[in-house]
């Protein structure tokens, strides 16, 4: 059957027939990739000069070894190193017609170290040989100490966590759309609280409408000085003489006939018209 399935494809395969435009797209891209790398590699601040003064080489530093590189590390971090390292080397791109420019090949310069210093390092490592194990058997005892304690509290808490589940009750979720329903003291309660609240509310209102009349209030000035009143009552016509007015000459007394009558108070003079008609 799969022998029949993969005869079929390949038939289907051959079959196939190419297109004219099949491939334009692609050679097109690829020469624009082409070219941009082209214009990227060949800048001036790119180019490798023959003879540059400005650059150095770094001397080589020797190695200097920790006392507790020869130590076991824990299972941890031996399956970290032991992982394989997926990191791939770039690789340089050269296009064709374009000439490979050759590295520069970095002299590394011989460390020239002095029979002194590597006499003083013959000494230093035998006592450091020596020192390790004890160092070494501490360590293993402080780590095996923290493991167990690090399980420990991890118990503890995994307990406590599932003491606390047993005793809480499990928490009711209210539906959508329903209201909570309260009792007769609980809605006399708030009855009184609300009514507590609207006697403060007006209150105040009462005392800022108080405020606001009290400077609303105008006292106009009261006008004390002479004045000239006509009154008509009865038929009759009054002119009434307050605070010192007096009937001067500006008065016409020829005109039609008419009878006056005149009273003398202590305060106003009242001079009575009666018309003839």
């Amino acid at each position: 059957m799969e022998n029949s399935k993969e005869e079929t494809q390949q038939h289907v395969f051959l079959d196939r027939t190419s297109r004219v435009t099949r491939g334009k797209r692609m050679t097109k891209l690829l020469d624009e990739e082409n070219e941009e790398d082209e214009t990227f590699w060949n800048q001036d601040a790119l180019k490798e000069e023959e003879n540059d003064v400005e650059y150095k080489e770094e001397a080589d530093v020797a190695d200097v070894f920790d006392s507790d590189f020869d130590e076991d590390e824990p299972d941890a971090d031996e399956e970290a190193e032991n992982e394989p390292d997926e990191r791939r080397t770039k690789k340089r791109l050269i296009f064709p017609g374009k000439p490979s420019t050759k590295k520069k090949k970095k002299v590394l310069s011989k460390i020239e170290t002095s029979p002194q210093n590597d006499k003083t390092l013959e000494q230093s490592t035998p006592s450091e040989h020596h020192d390790v194990p004890d160092d070494v058997e501490g360590e293993r005892i402080i780590r095996k100490s923290t493991r167990t304690s690090v399980i420990v509290r991890q118990a503890e808490r995994d307990a406590i966590r599932a003491a606390l589940q047993a005793t809480m009750k499990p928490i009711k979720r209210k539906k959508e759309g329903e209201e909570k329903r309260m009792t007769q003291e609980e809605m006399l309660l708030e009855a009184a609280q609300t009514e507590i609240m609207n006697l403060r509310n007006l209150e105040r209102v009462l005392a800022r409408e108080e405020e606001v009349k009290k400077r609303a209030v105008v006292h106009k000035a009261v006008y004390s000085g002479p004045q000239i009143r006509y009154l008509s009552r009865n038929g009759y016509s009054y002119l009434e003489f307050v605070n010192g007015a007096s009937f001067g000459s500006e008065v016409l007394t020829k005109a039609t006939p008419c009878m006056f009558y005149v009273l003398n108070f202590p305060i106003t003079v009242i001079l009575c018209i009666k018309h003839v008609t």
